[in-house]
């Protein structure tokens, strides 16, 4: 059962539960163990929050509280966070995670039958690396499957139902999951572990391909046999994931490398109704270039948008997260263009001199501790001129030579050149910035950048619209040299 991807679907205000911190407004899952009602939390904040139907006898109450002690540290870009754990009056305990919305996976694919390879791809090896995270906390999801996984409007999919999950090791309960996404060891009786996982990433890259679940059965299957169901390009790999043998299959953190060399990234084309469309509100995260005009239903046909998502997936080769419209993910990923086919567009020139007063805020040696948001925000400026006008040499103003953060610009300034892709009209604005920690040579600045609306211009010189949006907070290590402060370093900041 997904945390949250729909619109509110009842109203059940005569039996909303007392969550203590929370408002609770409507149904928008339900399942044999428990409700997920959205709702905000005590800041305004939209919340997903799942609450059982009964409390968990002394054994289940014991094993929970070590789950939600390491499920509540796990953090990352492709699974949904499980912010707090909510004791109730009457013995429960509510689940309270970021409120997700976009298209279902499962539905996707029953609009459109299937996936190609290449949109596979874009969608599991982030959701694999989400996966291979929760694994190195020592938890394991338990349920993966096509419903649990979403695509948000700003091209993310996400891992949802992080309550199903437990830790690694602990006393064998009964059997969670899906049917057709369940390893077969755990259909038997074993304890669901790493390997069931990866077998659930397998069912559901089968599921992408063929709209269907994996085969039910205890016999390994020969190449040939998976050639004839889901095609040549990924039929190895998901061969090694569905392995009856849990010993043979990959790591979730391999097989993120394996689907991501399996195939070239491709934009995912979601296929949404009205509902859920009008529940896409945020940009898209990494630019295909190209959008699909809305489509007329055929005769009879429920009235269908089509929207292509291009998802940011992991890239070996970007050595740390940009900020703003680079990928905002943990040090190691990057965003995926989508390459068009289009004649080029010329790209303007555009000066990446900065103004004085940004010059000497970014070359005062206090500027980090007294004037932190200046000095991150003329570096910003300098960046947001370098990814507008294309031009590589320009970054040199804002990272330090050899440095992660120059690296990974560099590389997405050489992805939107070969995709044809350019930007029009964007600024990086800093909401907040403090002063973690450094000198006058070295320092750890924590802040959150937004982005203005601006212009996609695609290759064939097409135009669309793309709204504000929020950034997240990151930390900004800096160096100081001979022509003053430049990024060194972007992570992701600690929890709060």
């Amino acid at each position: 059962m997904s945390d949250s991807t729909r619109e509110p679907t009842q109203d059940l205000s005569d039996d909303v539960p007392d969550v203590p911190g929370h408002r609770l407004d409507a149904v928008i899952g339900a399942g044999g163990s428990a409700v997920v009602w959205s709702g905000v939390d005590a800041t305004g904040r939209p919340v997903a929050v799942k609450v059982p139907h009964r409390a968990r006898d002394g054994a289940d109450a014991r094993q929970a509280l070590v789950e939600q002690q390491v499920l509540t540290a796990v953090q990352h870009d492709h699974l949904v966070r499980l912010r707090s754990v909510v004791p109730l009056s009457d013995g429960r305990e509510a689940l309270v995670f970021d409120l997700v919305r976009g298209a279902v996976l499962r539905g996707m694919v029953a609009s459109r039958g299937h996936l190609r390879p290449g949109e596979v791809v874009t969608v599991l090896t982030p959701i694999c690396e989400a996966v291979a995270h929760v694994h190195a906390a020592g938890g394991v999801h338990t349920d993966i499957s096509p419903s649990n996984i979403t695509l948000t409007r700003i091209g993310r999919p996400v891992l949802l139902d992080l309550g199903a999950a437990r830790v690694a090791g602990r006393e064998p309960g009964a059997v969670h999951g899906t049917a057709g996404f369940v390893a077969p060891e755990v259909l038997l009786g074993d304890e669901p572990g790493e390997a069931a996982d990866v077998y659930s990433l397998g069912a559901v890259a089968w599921f992408c391909l063929t709209g269907n679940g994996a085969p039910d059965t205890m016999t390994r299957l020969d190449l040939d046999t998976v050639v004839s169901h889901v095609g040549p390009e990924m039929a190895e790999v998901i061969a090694q994931a569905i392995d009856p043998d849990p010993q043979r299959r990959p790591a979730a953190a391999e097989l993120a490398r394996l689907f991501y060399d399996a195939a070239p990234v491709e934009a995912v084309e979601v296929v949404v109704g009205p509902d859920q469309a009008s529940a896409l509100t945020h940009r898209l995260r990494a630019e295909a270039g190209r959008d699909a005009p809305a489509e007329p239903g055929t005769a009879g046909a429920r009235w269908r948008t089509r929207v292509l998502v291009a998802a940011v997936v992991a890239v070996p080769v970007l050595g740390v997260t940009g900020w703003a419209l680079a990928a905002r993910q943990a040090p190691t990923a990057g965003a995926a263009v989508t390459a068009a086919t289009a004649r080029p567009t010329p790209v303007p020139s555009i000066s990446a001199t900065p103004p004085s007063a940004s010059d000497e805020v970014v070359r005062d040696a206090t500027s980090p501790a007294r004037r932190p948001e200046d000095l991150l925000q003329a570096l910003s400026d300098r960046r947001a001129r370098a990814l507008v006008g294309l031009d590589e040499s320009a970054l040199g103003s804002v990272h330090a030579s050899g440095s992660p953060s120059a690296a990974s610009d560099a590389a997405l300034v050489a992805r939107l050149r070969e995709s044809r892709v350019r930007w029009e009209g964007l600024r990086l604005e800093v909401a907040e910035a403090i002063h973690v920690s450094g000198d006058t040579g070295r320092a750890v600045l924590r802040a959150r950048v937004d982005w203005t609306a601006y212009v996609v211009v695609s290759r064939d010189g097409r135009r669309s619209d793309r709204p504000a949006d929020t950034g997240r907070r990151l930390d900004f290590a800096l160096t100081r040299g001979s022509q003053g402060w430049r990024l060194t370093s972007i992570t992701t900041a600690p929890a709060s």
